[in-house]
């Protein structure tokens, strides 16, 4: 008995200690299937969140708009603008939203990650909001260029910010990825120590049971508290088998994110044998489920993809060489690989310890070919698909760079149409757009293919040509281009017929920078379209002067008080048959106060290009009507008008406007009307002339014979007054021919029952020819010279008194 009793304490002991172990493995397992759980969720929360960061995106739209914003500011200096100022501030405040995407969110931490980033940003912002100062005013000139301007620099920089930020996805891609592996070993260590705990479990319940049989016997008593052991022992059972149906329930749930990840996932070991893939895999290479089962090579995964079509050969081959030097080289990379079907995969290595990596699959297609359309938008226009000022830049410097290694010369072509906006405002902007693109095609079929051709903006386009041995191919060029464009157009319908002047600027005399060789092409095309249009000019020193002289009388006539630099001159016209005076014509002077007296050729010209001839113009009717005041009745004053003043003015409202402020008789104010306006035969015109003449003004045509000269035009108008031009007066005693036309001119306006007006005479001999011939009216130098309004009366009383002596 106290053998028995000495062992009784003993086995009590050892059961309690059976107990113990017992509850501590309990807790245990309900510890480790707890975070376990936690463990699975953020899994799933990493692998959710893996490809989250789409900050490139929203730097390229940054870019996007910025220049979207630009091209709608340049379309506000086109003359007339290709745009409007509601699309200029609605492409700003869309630039504006997207600069608040700049400072929030992940886009705020990529910047304050990478500092280079901080200044693009900051001086986006700062650009930005200097422009909200004058977006109200953005359709004035000086605020569009400044616009452009404070932008300028930005088209790099956003460039620059949007390569960052897709570097930075791409970290962080990585970094996420680290984070999920080290995850998975965490599961793995917990797993093997759940199979562990299990075999320990085992043994325990195996050496509690031996405890129960050895003292069944000796502890009867005790009956009742092994029952209860026995009980406990019974839910600690249940317990694990709940367990291990949660954990069968995660794996479950790992297996269903791990197929339903947008990424295709492959694990290697250190062998280089597969150890678990993805649905997302198999279907973006097309491969079958025991394609991919684990065990499987990584050649031999390489041999399926191939087999399937998804890759060519040596494309698959290629990136399993630079994956395997990956390996070798411990480190990760991101891979790009082309598809047969054109797809684009961007693929992720991640070793991980041990040996072995993880490798993810993502298509990139759509974001590929955006991001390619961007670049590609970035350096060509949008309406011809020709490289734009940025990428001629680009291939001018190539250009230079290769003729010169070459011990040859380029050449640099600005070509701008003639009459480009005349026909724009005509026919409208669809057609003259279409006009535009057939101009690209023609020019683009005219050169070489190592040419570069570029289109600056509006109608003027720069073709540059490289390895020249002499400037006479500068010069063939030029002319080919001329004939290609001066060929008509059929567009909608429309037989539209345009011309171009080319200006060149060379490096065969002398090297010159980029930057210089556009602004001496630019000049000599200035020089092209004074010489006449539809030719081309080579720069020359003395050029440069002619432009700055002609911008800076632009400036001048843009500044200028009319009623203190501008004053009237008249010359007057004389009836031949009672040798009297009928009318004066009004000419504009321009006295300037610093460079003297501007002649008329030359301002004249300007202030048709810039469009201030129609206030100019305006000016002169009203000084011709108050002029008329001081003239006897009998005595009107014949004013020109300029085609601008028919186009950008309603000329009727003007003049009728006028008529009634300075209570002038419209019968005596007749109104000069040139060729060059008859050449667009519009309804508008027509329509004009004949409220003209309803008003009771007269009209003339000026310079009949000079330009287009056509019989219709004296068909189609009925012209008070034709005025047959001074260049057939000149040698008409010397020119049978000039004779010929200037009395064929004289007999059909007799017939027509139109007064003739013989400009530039000069001597009695022309004199006594046109009166032979049957003039109705004459005017030049022989009669007077233009005088101002102050000597009109004396003039008068002179002409009367030799006329009484006649």
């Amino acid at each position: 008995m106290e053998e028995t009793g000495a062992e009784t304490p003993g086995r009590s002991r050892a059961s309690r200690v059976v107990q113990t172990v017992l509850t501590v493995s309990i807790i245990v397992l309900a510890v480790s299937a707890l975070y376990i759980s936690v463990l699975v969720f953020q899994r799933q929360e990493a692998l959710s969140q893996i490809f989250r960061y789409n900050i490139a995106f929203s730097a390229s739209q940054g870019m996007n708009e910025l220049l979207r914003f630009r091209q709608r500011v340049a379309g506000l200096l086109v003359d007339p603008p290709q745009t409007t100022k509601q699309d200029v501030e609605l492409r700003y405040q869309i630039l504006l939203s997207r600069m608040s995407l700049f400072d929030s969110g992940e886009f705020k931490n990529f910047v304050n990650d990478v500092p280079d980033t901080q200044q693009t940003v900051a001086d986006m912002s700062r650009v930005v909001h200097e422009i909200s100062t004058f977006i109200g005013d953005i359709d004035e000139k000086e605020n569009a260029l400044r616009a452009l301007e404070l932008t300028a620099p930005l088209e790099r920089q956003m460039v620059s910010l949007a390569s960052q930020a897709n570097e930075y996805g791409a970290t962080l891609q990585a970094r996420d990825q680290n984070e999920l592996l080290r995850l998975h070993w965490i599961f793995s260590l917990l797993a093997l120590g759940l199979v562990v705990s299990g075999f320990i479990f085992v043994a325990m319940l195996r050496w509690q049971h031996r405890l129960q049989i050895s003292v069944q016997e000796r502890l009867r008593a005790t009956n009742e508290d092994l029952l209860r052991t026995s009980a406990e022992l019974i839910e600690s059972a249940e317990a694990a088998r709940l367990a291990n149906e949660e954990l069968s329930t995660q794996n479950l749930l790992f297996n269903t994110a791990l197929n339903n990840m947008s990424h295709g996932l492959c694990m290697f070991d250190a062998e280089q044998e597969l150890i678990v893939s993805n649905r997302k895999m198999e279907s973006i290479y097309g491969l079958k489920s025991d394609q991919v089962k684990p065990g499987v090579s990584l050649s031999g995964l390489v041999e399926s993809m191939v087999e399937s079509g998804a890759c060519r050969e040596d494309e698959a081959h290629r990136i399993a060489d630079l994956q395997t030097k990956l390996i070798k080289q411990n480190r990760s990379d991101t891979l790009i690989q082309e598809l047969r079907d054109g797809r684009t995969i961007l693929i992720s290595h991640q070793p991980m310890k041990g040996g072995g990596w993880v490798a993810t699959y993502e298509d990139i297609t759509e974001r590929h070919k955006a991001q390619a359309q961007v670049a590609y938008m970035a350096r060509h226009d949008t309406l011809t698909d020709l490289p734009n000022r940025l990428m001629m830049r680009e291939r001018l410097e190539e250009i230079l760079q290769t003729s010169s290694e070459r011990g040859l010369a380029a050449a640099v072509m600005c070509i701008d149409l003639d009459n480009f906006k005349s026909i724009n405002d005509t026919l409208g902007h669809p057609i003259g757009d279409a006009l535009l693109r057939a101009v690209a095609g023609r020019i683009r079929n005219t050169v070489r293919e190592s040419d570069c051709i570029a289109r600056l903006g509006g109608d003027e386009f720069v073709v540059v040509q490289g390895n020249l041995e002499k400037l006479e191919q500068a010069s063939t060029l030029a002319k080919r281009l001329i004939l290609a464009i001066d060929a008509p157009y059929l567009i909608d319908g429309h037989q539209i017929l345009t011309s171009a002047s080319v200006g060149i600027s060379t490096t065969i005399d002398s090297r010159e920078e980029v930057d210089d060789l556009l602004m001496q092409a630019d000049v000599a095309l200035y020089q092209a379209k004074a010489d006449g249009r539809g030719v081309f000019r080579f720069y020359e020193r003395g050029m440069n002067k002619r432009l700055q002289r002609r911008r800076a009388l632009e400036a001048e006539l843009r500044s200028a008080n009319l009623d203190e630099q501008f004053h009237l001159v008249f010359q007057p016209i004389i009836d031949l048959g009672m040798n009297k005076v009928t009318a004066f014509e009004a000419l504009l002077r321009w006295t300037h106060p610093t460079l003297g007296p501007i002649p008329p050729d030359e301002f004249i010209s300007i202030a048709e290009d810039t469009g201030a001839i129609v206030p100019l113009g305006e000016w002169v009717l009203r000084q011709v009507c108050l002029e008329t005041k001081r003239l006897p009745d009998d005595i009107s004053i014949a004013a020109n008008l300029s085609p601008m003043q028919f186009k950008r003015d309603d000329i009727v409202s003007t003049v009728a406007r006028l008529l009634e402020e300075t209570e002038t008789e419209a019968h005596r104010l007749e109104l000069e009307i040139t060729e060059t306006l008859l050449l667009e035969d519009n309804r508008k015109l027509h329509a004009d002339l004949r409220r003209l003449r309803k008003l009771g003004s007269r009209i003339s045509l000026d310079d009949f014979g000079t330009g287009y000269s056509s019989l219709s035009y004296l068909q189609k108008f009925a012209f008070d007054k034709v005025k047959i031009d001074r260049l057939f007066i000149k040698d008409i005693t010397k020119s049978a021919d000039q004779a010929a036309i200037v009395q064929t001119i004289l007999n059909l306006s007799y017939t027509l029952g139109m007064t003739t007006v013989v400009e530039g005479v000069e001597t009695e001999e022309q004199l006594r020819i046109i009166r032979a011939m049957g003039g109705s009216e004459a005017q030049g130098n022989l009669f007077s010279k233009p005088i101002r309004s102050e000597e009109i009366a004396e003039f008068l009383a002179e002409h009367k008194r030799k006329r009484s002596a006649a």
